[in-house]
């Protein structure tokens, strides 16, 4: 790993459902991400991936743990490090037009910052945001324009354009590619992989589309209802995962050989997937997984290193895959 940038430790968040009943979204996380690298999520729906990555840019305030953005602590009750988060770590939304003011123009969107912090003059932010329009494959006859006049694609470049204005050294990209279409996904994610090597930055990738985590992603961590089941070399997971629940999950994948696919036998997980605020007492697998033991059902399973820089939450984890 390179230069660790970004250290969470034992991040969770909650949110109470009720007078006594809380909603556990993001259970004990820890991970580490080095300068430059991706770090994809992925999981079923539902499993707290678009959470924790709110909960690390503070759009949802962390109910416990640690966040550590080069080698610094995130306290967020201090004005500085909020400002210092904000210019650090920007966030594209799986929604383009939701997530862009449709009374602003593009060009005054992307400058929004700038004039937050009273930087530049008025002419200057319109160059820069028309430059920044440009890196994203626009022009500057766009920054006249307002949301509604774009395609999914291009709101997407512009979303990327305004993460950019900050310089930031992370981006969180949540589901960037999963509202637009298949041709214009390829494009967006060729954008994003060339502004990662020009700009070195760093990415934490959330998607549903584990083959697109494969190809971005240095390191693949798995999410099952809120908690950390996996984690690894995005290599090592794909090909070699040792969690009963990555398995599954990666067997869904369909291949692009008709006759392999046809011979392929994929992972039925059976079983009723619990309460997110009534988790079982001991692995949130165990009431899915077709190698429960007893021991399953009532202990929490510690994540452990199955070999180096490869871990995994299961007290059986498959070894014999690796």
């Amino acid at each position: 790993m390179s230069e660790v940038l970004m250290k969470v430790s034992h991040l969770s968040k909650e949110f109470k459902v009720g007078r006594k009943k809380y909603l556990k979204a993001v259970d004990d996380i820890s991970f580490k991400v080095g300068r430059g690298e991706t770090l994809g999520i992925v999981g079923e729906s539902g499993c707290g991936k678009t959470t924790l990555g709110r909960t690390l840019i503070n759009i949802y305030t962390p109910t416990s743990g640690e966040i550590e953005l080069s080698g610094q602590v995130l306290d967020i009750k201090n004005k500085k490090i909020r400002k210092m988060l904000a210019d650090k770590m920007q966030m594209i939304f799986q929604d383009p037009f939701a997530s862009l003011n449709p009374r602003m123009t593009v060009g005054e969107i992307i400058a929004e910052g700038w004039a937050y912090r009273r930087l530049y003059s008025k002419k200057e932010r319109h160059d820069k945001a028309v430059e920044l329009l440009e890196i994203v494959g626009l022009n500057e006859e766009h920054a006249n324009r307002f949301p509604h006049e774009f395609s999914g694609g291009q709101r997407q470049r512009i979303g990327i354009a305004r993460a950019l204005s900050m310089n930031p050294e992370v981006m969180i990209c949540d589901e960037p590619i999963s509202a637009l279409d298949v041709s214009i996904q390829a494009q967006v994610m060729n954008l994003l992989i060339d502004l990662q090597k020009s700009k070195n930055l760093t990415y934490i990738f959330i998607a549903h589309d584990i083959s697109m985590v494969r190809y971005i992603s240095t390191n693949i961590m798995v999410m099952y209802l809120g908690s950390q089941m996996e984690f690894g070399t995005s290599e090592e997971v794909y090909y070699h995962p040792v969690h009963p629940y990555t398995q599954a999950l990666f067997s869904a994948i369909p291949v692009p050989d008709p006759d392999t696919e046809k011979s392929r036998e994929s992972i039925m997980l059976e079983g009723e997937i619990p309460s997110p605020i009534n988790t079982p007492k001991g692995c949130k697998f165990s009431t899915r997984c077709q190698y429960v033991h007893e021991i399953c059902k009532t202990e929490r399973p510690e994540t452990k290193e199955v070999a180096p820089g490869h871990f995994c939450a299961c007290h059986f984890p498959l070894v014999d895959n690796l």
